[in-house]
């Protein structure tokens, strides 16, 4: 499996429980910090490259270019993808024509994983509203 490829990464203040490497993180309360999501498609801050064990110290975050990340189900090679749940894990975003519902896109799988696998992801992140047709 080839390298992740460095575009941005980012320095944040990891704010909540301990934090493994590859995994996505949200947006923290304040301006600089980052914290595990509240809930599956969360707003994506970016991806850790790293693992952080301490409340309050800083973690790498990519937030563009191309990342490994752990997948919450079946991913295949195109998918998009959202946030799976409060372990920042990755879910195939289901985009369903006719329904008007918002998907926080993180970005496309560049390659296949199961569920508990890491994979390549392109971050590319950006609402994406399914509007009725």
């Amino acid at each position: 499996m080839p390298g992740a490829t460095y575009v941005l990464d980012k320095t944040y203040k990891q704010i909540t429980a301990a934090v493994t490497k590859f995994r996505a993180v949200a947006f923290g309360t304040n301006d600089g910090e980052c914290k595990l999501p509240a809930a599956a498609n969360d707003a994506c801050a970016g991806i850790t490259q790293e693992a952080q064990a301490t409340v309050g110290q800083n973690v790498a975050v990519r937030v563009l270019g191309i990342s490994r990340a752990y997948a919450n189900g079946t991913i295949t090679k195109g998918d998009w993808v959202e946030i799976g749940g409060t372990a920042g894990d990755l879910v195939k975003a289901t985009l369903t024509a006719g329904t008007y519902t918002v998907h926080n896109i993180v970005g496309q799988a560049l390659s296949s994983a199961a569920s508990g696998e890491i994979f390549f992801v392109l971050l590319t992140p950006a609402p994406c509203i399914n509007a009725a047709s």
